[in-house]
Formats: structure tokens, sequence, C-alpha cells
């Protein structure tokens, strides 16, 4: 494998069908000098998906710090952020979600997961030196890695290979260029070219190893300084050293971007907030962020990584919820009460998953409020009343799985990284250390949540507890369907 070979790739992948017609509509609408808000947000608008995506990020923290407004249409956030900065956003989500599509190679995972967190440092180191605008910062920082996709896309086992050389103490550069003859950096300048990305964005795709963050350049283009610093800064934990190079490189981006060294542990706290805030907004739960732990690696700091299961743990609780599954198959077949049905399926949780408590609440869209359905689980009850709160945002999880229709998994729920995300009134009622729910959905709609936890003094919520929790849920919602069509 050589370079001709991914030069190859990069061709080949510059004309594949999957570049979407929204990407190019973008940069005609950008090349065209009598374009206007409204032919931006007009392309936009023909992508649902990048649509609701944009105005997600607009409406983050970043935004809503500067703006009392919340933008509802992209023709407002072409007006309030500007089309340039729209543009750009868009532009970064789109090729962020076309990285999620090339590939199936399971290293993408751990690519994407990288370049979010990437994405949400790089944000606030901008806002914080005041020298590149921070949306600007998030969109290099999003798409920063496509050149990995490139070597995988040219050939899985090779990168395969990479890995295991990094793995063996070799550096990821010199192991891309040892097995490819290139490196991820210089084959994303390439593609960044080959699909017309705008200039400043390719350079910084191509330029973002060049700068070493422990010694840089008295000068340093201010745009990539962010970029080299939030990179770093995502790599945090490797050593855990307090006096390491990890900490060393996060003092070298406050000065390198005059950011006053008073604002140090500030800006800790600020970049854990941002990273779960964008996490949640583009389409991620805090928990899939395998290596979020790595982020801000200081003493005291949050760490929302929830607890591994391991393989055995996992195959006996999915044997035993096969089984729960097939008990409340058999149960709607042959029209058992839905109510005692929903009980069995909250006594399994607590029998198979390890869970103390389990509240399901009714999610009273009229009254705007919750209240308590059925319980489980020692203390269960007092729960139920506790966290009957009104169905509003400010309820935190509870109210953000019925209206964004998903599973919400809180670990580490007194974590200051969630920035009131989860409910400050919910919190202080369950008193755990995390916590789940799932949203209770019928074809017709969601009618509830499902809570569950390991007590007030019990052990975190891990991500497959969550996850086998919003399967539990799904059949509450399936009895309760049933229930509403033999009524």
């Amino acid at each position: 494998m050589n370079s001709a070979d991914v030069f190859a790739q990069i061709e080949t992948m510059g004309d594949l069908p999957s570049l979407p017609r929204t990407l190019l509509g973008i940069q005609n609408v950008a090349s065209d000098e009598r374009s206007s808000a409204e032919d931006l947000a007009r392309v936009i608008l023909e992508d649902q998906a990048l649509t609701m995506r944009v105005l997600k990020v607009v409406n983050s923290a970043l935004y809503q710090r500067r703006e009392a407004e919340r933008v509802r249409t992209v023709h407002r956030a072409v007006i309030v952020m500007g089309f340039e900065t729209v543009r750009k956003l868009a532009l970064g989500l789109s090729v962020f979600d076309m990285m999620s599509k090339l590939s199936r190679s399971p290293h993408l995972a751990d690519i994407a997961r990288h370049s979010l967190i990437t994405a949400g440092l790089a944000q606030v180191l901008a806002e914080a030196s005041g020298k590149v605008p921070p949306e600007e910062a998030f969109v290099a920082g999003l798409i920063h890695d496509i050149g990995k996709i490139v070597l995988i896309e040219c050939s899985p086992p090779t990168m395969d290979l990479v890995q295991r050389d990094v793995a063996a103490g070799l550096s990821l550069l010199a192991a891309e260029r040892r097995r490819f003859g290139i490196t991820h950096d210089r084959a994303g300048r390439r593609l960044a070219v080959r699909w017309q990305l705008p200039e400043d964005l390719q350079n910084l795709i191509g330029d973002h190893h060049d700068i070493d963050p422990l010694a840089p350049p008295r000068r340093l283009d201010p745009a990539l300084a962010v970029l080299v610093y939030a990179n770093a800064i995502a790599r945090f934990g490797d050593n855990g050293d307090q006096n390491g190079p990890d900490q060393r490189v996060l003092h070298h981006a406050v000065r390198c971007l005059a950011i006053p060294s008073s604002r140090h542990e500030t800006l800790l706290a600020a970049m854990e907030r941002e990273v779960v805030d964008l996490a949640l907004r583009i389409g991620l739960e805090p928990s899939d962020l395998a290596d979020y732990r790595k982020v801000i690696n200081v003493e005291g700091s949050a760490s929302v990584a929830p607890p591994q299961l391991t393989p055995e743990e996992i195959a006996r609780r999915t044997a035993n919820l096969l089984s729960l599954y097939q008990e409340i198959g058999r149960g709607v077949a042959e029209g058992r009460d839905g109510d005692e049905l929903v009980a069995i399926i909250l006594e399994g949780a607590i029998e198979f998953l390890g869970f103390e408590r389990l509240v399901l609440l009714r999610a009273d869209r009229l009254g705007r409020c919750f209240t308590p359905w059925q319980w489980a689980g020692s203390g269960s009850r007092e729960l139920a009343e506790q966290i009957a709160l009104p169905l509003r945002r400010e309820s935190g999880a509870l109210a953000l799985a019925v209206i964004e229709k998903r599973m919400i998994h809180a670990p580490n729920a007194r974590s200051e990284a969630y920035g009131g995300l989860i409910g400050d009134d919910l919190l202080a009622a369950a008193r755990c250390a995390g916590f789940a729910v799932a949203p209770v959905r019928t074809p017709a709609s969601v009618v509830g949540v499902l809570y569950a936890d390991a007590g007030a003094d019990g052990a975190d919520v891990g991500a497959e507890q969550a996850k086998e929790l919003a399967g539990l849920a799904a059949q509450i919602g399936l009895v309760c369907g049933m229930a509403a069509v033999e009524t």
C-alpha cells in the first residue's frame, strides 16, 4: 500500500453518490455572489435531518449565551449567525454525517467520538481566546480527521495493522506512513480539496499535525492553534500523571491563545459541559462517548464514562431478558391484564438487570405533568411521588425522554458536566449515583417514561443496563398499545 493507492481512493470517494446533494447545493450557493440568506436556507431545508441538526447546534449552549431568543427557522439562523457561519456549520455537519455513512469499519465510532469531543473543546477554546469564531472552530474540530476515513476505506486490513503498530508503541503518524505511505492529515487535505471545502478548512485539516503542542512556534495562526490544542486535549488520560504532558498541553494552550491563567479552572468546567451539550444536540448520548473520560484528566474532575459489563454478564442478562420477553409475548397473545404484564416487566428489571428502584410515570400532555403509574423496588413508591414533576424541559431527563422520544442515560449524575441538562429537581429527589430514563411509546404517542436506578446509596447505572431498560420500556409500550386497540 502506498500514497498512489490512497490518492486513487480519494478520486473514487470524490465521485461517490454519497456526496450529498445538499453539500453540493451549499457550495453552489456560496460560489454565487447573488446568493441570499433565503437561498442558503432553501438548500438546507431540502435535507430534513441537516435542518434539525443545524437548528439544534445553533440553539446549543454556546449560542444561547449570546442570543436570548430561540432560533426556530434556518432563515432566522442565517440572519442571527451570519451567512458564512451557517454555511460552514452546514458543511461541517454534512461532512460529519458523511463520515458516518462512508464506512462500516469498527474504527469509525472512535473517530466520530474523537471528532465530536475535539469540536466541543475547540469551540470553548475559541470562545475563551476571543480570536477565532467559535462556530468555525467547532466545524474544524468536527471534520479534522476525515483523512482517517480515507485510509480506512482504502484498506481496512491495513488500518488494522496501523492500530497494531500504535499498540506496540509507534506513533499514529509514523504507523500510517509505514503502512500507507501517507498520513491521515495529508489524505484529509486531498479529500477536502476534491470536495471543494473552503480553503481555510482544507488548511486546518492538512496542517493540524504539523504543530507540536508542547513546542509551538512563537507566531501561530489562532485558528490552527485552537484545533491543535483541542485535538491534543481530547486525548487526555493516557497516563494519569497530573504533571505529565497532558497538563503541560493545557498550559501551553492557555498561553498560546492568550487566555488568562485565572480562567484555567472555569475553562475545564466549560469544556466538560460543552461536550455533553453538543453530544446530545447532535444525536449522541454522553454514555456513547467511550473516551469522554479522557477529555479532562484533573483531580476531582467529573467523568461520565459508565461502568462496563463483562461478556459473560451480558450473555446471562440477555438470556434472562429473552425469557421475560417471551412471557410478555404470551401474555399479550392470551389477553392478560395490561397492568399485570407491566408489573411483571418491572419486577423482571429488578431481578435481572440489577436495578433497585423502577418508576413508571404517565406523561399527561394536557396537564403538562407526570403522574405515578407503577413502581417496583424498595423506596420506589416514595420516589414515584417525588419525581412526578412538570412536563417541561426544566424537569430534565424525564421531560427530554418524552419530548425528544429517546433514552436518556446519566451515569455519575451529580457531575457538573451535565450543566443542568438532567434536571436539578429529579437529581435532588433521587439522590443516586446515576440513572436511566426511557420513553414508553405506543404507535400513537409517547405515553410515559420508565425511570431506573440502583438506589440512593447504590452503584452507578451502566451503558448495557440503560440499553436493556429501553428494551423493557418498548415492551411496556407494546402492552399499552395492545390495550388501546382492545378498548
